[in-house]
């Protein structure tokens, strides 16, 4: 076994391979994990395992296409005055005549593709083809990965979609491709207000990484300039998204994303410039914050310990952090729209990390690659079990769990009871359901418990007798406006008397 030091702290690109049979073996694994990942979604949306914000964003994404306006929904109402999810928009074309199950579609289609470019980048960066096609699977199969995509309770969001276009954003900058990058940047972008962050922080990686790669050339030459322009394009980005954030109108249920902020009362920062003079005046205390060193020690666990090949990644890494220390939740590893940029650079960092260790350890003898093979394994498993203490939940995905409370006979009973609520109700009937029980009315008038104010009075009630919409929470509706229709177990179906 031979270690050549330099390697493990230089990169390598090399040109783009033709297609050749680990490029196929890569794309059938890719399918083989879409179908997977959506067998388990689809499994866990027809066991009641998913409320909440897959079925906000089924609603925003369709609003355009059934009158009702951009991204409006029966959450927040005008969803552009909180969040600019304008991706949702083309999801629309998907969600319409495919419902819930096709943005869990999308977001399955989105883990393959995050692996099957994973190995793409790999390969650029100089791994042979079977380590490329076993590292991607490493990365794809962590637990903070698992975590990611298994979006316990939610079942989607739009930010779920970033991590893989980052990475077709990574490889496209590594080979300094303009239009490509722009595009993809854009694409990203185009996720929410804070997504720019995701893109920028791939683009310094990818501009690290051409100009270690290309040591000895002209300055000219190692320069990337797609990467400087996505920068640039990230960083302008952020304000013109607030800027369109913050001219919608707020109401009692969408209020503008800066009066969303947890670290100082709302309406503190009235403005962009009340943020970002807020964030700069606050850097100690930022960078000092329980959630970037929560952050680190998620970078390096979840880089497998790569990260410690590029440590100034750290640096570059840490707005990543900034909504999570903003929001003052404590909730970076809970969320998923927190942790999605965070999955973007670690990701991109334990690829490069991955790539540097496989050209910088040479196997010219058995007893070398067995201890090679020894050392990848116990670092893995240690940080395999780091992360598991990290994301727990994480473990109900390896065990293809899901999130539903239900048992098999309490989902016939429900499945019969609300059967005829979808026989009898029409379409356009204001419908409020238990959290957990939206599934039947996701196509319907859906509406929120809490959140109707202002709104029309609900003509169906699908209820679970034994759980509250929200703990604590004091529902508009008087139980006695309506009538029980009938009842399986735990479960009632409620109508508003005539």
């Amino acid at each position: 076994m031979r270690v050549r030091w330099r390697e493990l702290f230089s990169s390598k690109i090399a040109e783009a391979r033709r297609w050749d049979r680990w490029d196929w073996v890569a794309l059938a694994l890719a399918v083989f994990i879409v179908l997977c990942v959506f067998a388990l979604k689809l499994k866990t949306f027809y066991d009641l395992g998913y409320s909440e914000d897959l079925f906000a964003s089924l609603q925003a994404a369709r609003s355009w296409l059934e009158g009702k306006g951009l991204l409006r929904d029966n959450w927040a109402g005008n969803v552009l005055a909180v969040h600019t999810y304008f991706l949702l928009l083309p999801l629309g074309l998907i969600a319409k005549p495919f419902g819930a199950p096709g943005l869990l579609f999308v977001l399955a289609a989105s883990v393959g593709v995050t692996y099957f470019w994973a190995t793409r980048i790999l390969r650029l960066l100089g791994v042979a083809g079977l380590f490329a096609v076993v590292l991607a699977a490493v990365v794809l199969a962590s637990p903070i990965s698992v975590f990611f995509y298994q979006e316990w309770y939610h079942g989607f969001h739009v930010e779920d979609l970033v991590p893989a276009l980052c990475l077709l954003l990574f490889y496209f900058l590594l080979q300094r491709q303009l239009i490509p990058s722009i595009v993809t940047a854009l694409v990203v972008v185009s996720v929410k207000e804070d997504a720019p962050i995701a893109a920028a922080v791939v683009a310094i990686v990818a501009g690290v990484e051409t100009w270690i790669a290309s040591a000895g050339e002209p300055a000219r030459s190692r320069f990337n300039r797609p990467a400087l322009i996505v920068i640039l394009l990230s960083v302008c980005a952020i304000p013109l998204l607030l800027a369109i954030s913050m001219s919608q109108p707020p109401t009692v249920y969408a209020p503008h994303s800066v009066d969303r902020i947890y670290i100082v009362k709302p309406g503190t920062l009235p403005s962009q410039g009340a943020l970002f003079a807020f964030v700069l005046s606050n850097i100690a205390d930022w960078l000092g914050s329980e959630v970037v060193r929560q952050w680190l020690w998620v970078m390096v666990v979840g880089s497998f310990a790569t990260i410690l090949l590029r440590p100034y990644y750290l640096i570059a890494g840490v707005p990543t952090t900034l909504v999570a220390w903003l929001m003052n939740q404590n909730d970076l590893l809970t969320w998923a729209p927190r942790l999605y940029s965070t999955a973007a650079l670690l990701w991109c960092v334990t690829l490069v990390g991955f790539a540097s260790i496989a050209r910088g350890i040479t196997l010219d003898k058995r007893w070398g690659q067995g201890a090679v093979l020894a050392a990848a394994v116990t670092v893995i498993a240690l940080s395999a079990f780091d992360q598991l203490s990290l994301v727990p939940t994480g473990r109900n995905a390896y065990l293809l769990r899901s999130a539903s409370p239900y048992s098999p006979a309490e989902r016939r009973q429900a499945d019969q009871l609300f059967a005829r609520y979808r026989s009898e109700g029409k379409p356009d009937e204001p419908v409020v359901a238990s959290p957990l029980l939206f599934r039947y009315a996701q196509d319907r008038n859906l509406f929120w418990l809490n959140r109707l104010h202002d709104r029309p009075r609900p003509v169906w009630m699908l209820r679970d007798s034994e759980k509250d919409y929200f703990p604590g929470v004091r529902s508009e509706i008087n139980p006695e406006d309506y009538t029980l229709i009938d009842r399986r177990g735990r479960f009632l179906l409620l109508r508003k008397k005539q």
